[in-house]
């Protein structure tokens, strides 16, 4: 399954797009994509950190995921990093 991924935060820090696309099994849950991520994160993104993305949160369209939730249908994914603000 084709999964793409948008990019929001610091993570559009790291692809020009603020996109990526990865490839993963039909039955691939939200952790799967998390998993999926960091190692493209390691290979690709110098300035990665791991813990950013440990503490996200992944997105459809229409709701936030847990991990074991499947992916969406059509593949189409957010990863939110933390906010805070005052």
């Amino acid at each position: 399954m084709n999964v793409e991924i948008k990019l929001f935060g610091a993570f559009r820090d790291y692809e020009a797009d603020a996109r990526v696309r990865l490839e993963l099994t039909p039955e691939a849950t939200v952790a799967d994509v998390r998993s999926a991520l960091a190692s493209h994160a390691t290979v690709h993104w110098p300035n990665f950190r791991p813990a950013l993305l440990a503490h996200s949160a992944f997105a459809s369209e229409r709701a936030v995921l847990r991990e074991g939730d499947p992916i969406p249908a059509d593949g189409q994914m957010a990863v939110l990093p933390p906010v805070s603000g005052g």
